[in-house]
């Protein structure tokens, strides 16, 4: 889901709406500019906000799971952790309500989505895509060392402004070790495989995602082929447990470092990725260094930015 401005997106089938257009009132600070979009829990508007005075994205939980328990507890959890997180490359979360209408007001982001990028333009190039890595390790860095694992790391939840933000806390969870999930969360053709096999999540479960976005961006395909959504083993409805990725030189001309920085955030085994999103970030600009492009460099050359855990 997108909390952001850019293309509306249609809510998906099965699910209730609040009804709101333009001009009607969330509640009394909150007037709807558009709807946004949404999932299955939520729809997101574009309102304009009384208090703050200033536009802003409103995610309301839909009406007919304002009385579903699990509903009501993801997006509790998700309130608190976006009360307590701040980064330059993540929406900034500004207010909620419980009330009639539970909602959380966020930062309102016009920049388009890597995701429409590729449906409007196509893929991205190799120094565009590597910064813009660069930049989502930023946020994954500071999420894991908060103790949080996204969970869905995937173009539609990347935008490709200044500076680009990774949104959508919805599924993320808590976790400072290894922990099973529950139930099976996340995009199918970015879930990792521990993910797709509730298996134990850790912060490389995150690397696996943004694996799958590098490739999609340099290349506009995804690594893998598309499953069975209506097959009950899971071998079917998730390729990455069984089949092996594409490589991504056979369908891309990239640097020899960012094919094998891709292909190893892709690994089955999560042992196998990159140790954390600094390594990752640290190859990613390497890759913009050999390329000779000072002028997009996160940063400059020769500056010591590890932190002292790295």
């Amino acid at each position: 889901m997108k909390v952001l401005g850019g293309k509306p997106r249609s809510p998906k089938t099965g699910t209730e709406s609040w009804g709101l257009g333009r001009g009607d009132e969330i509640d009394a600070s909150l007037v709807v500019i558009d709807p946004i979009g949404g999932g299955t829990r939520y729809e997101v508007f574009h309102a304009w906000d009384r208090t703050l005075f200033c536009e802003v994205a409103v995610k309301m939980v839909r009406p007919h799971r304002v009385a579903d328990e699990r509903a009501m507890q993801g997006f509790e959890r998700e309130l608190g952790l976006g009360r307590r997180l701040a980064h330059p490359n993540l929406v900034r979360f500004l207010r909620w309500s419980l009330a009639e209408r539970p909602y959380m007001v966020l930062e309102y982001v016009t920049a388009q989505t890597l995701a429409d990028h590729l449906s409007d333009v196509g893929a991205v190039s190799v120094p565009e895509t590597a910064l813009l890595g660069v930049r989502m390790c930023s946020a994954l860095h500071y999420l894991h060392s908060s103790g949080v694992i996204h969970l869905d790391v995937k173009p539609a939840n990347l935008t490709m402004g200044d500076p680009p933000r990774l949104l959508d806390l919805g599924i993320a969870r808590t976790a400072v070790r290894p922990q099973r999930l529950r139930h099976r969360v996340g995009t199918t053709a970015y879930m990792a495989p521990e993910q797709c096999s509730r298996e134990p999540i850790s912060p490389v479960t995150d690397l696996f995602g943004l694996g799958v976005t590098l490739y999609e961006a340099l290349s506009g395909m995804r690594p893998f082929g598309e499953g069975d959504a209506d097959a009950e083993a899971p071998e079917a409805r998730y390729p990455q447990l069984v089949d092996e990725p594409v490589p991504l030189r056979d369908v891309k001309e990239v640097p020899d470092r960012l094919h094998r920085l891709v292909m190893a955030c892709l690994e089955r085994d999560p042992s196998r990725r990159p140790a954390d999103a600094v390594t990752v970030a640290l190859e990613l600009e390497r890759v913009l260094e050999e390329l000779h492009v000072d002028e997009i460099l996160a940063w400059p050359r020769g500056l010591r930015v590890t932190p002292p855990s790295a």
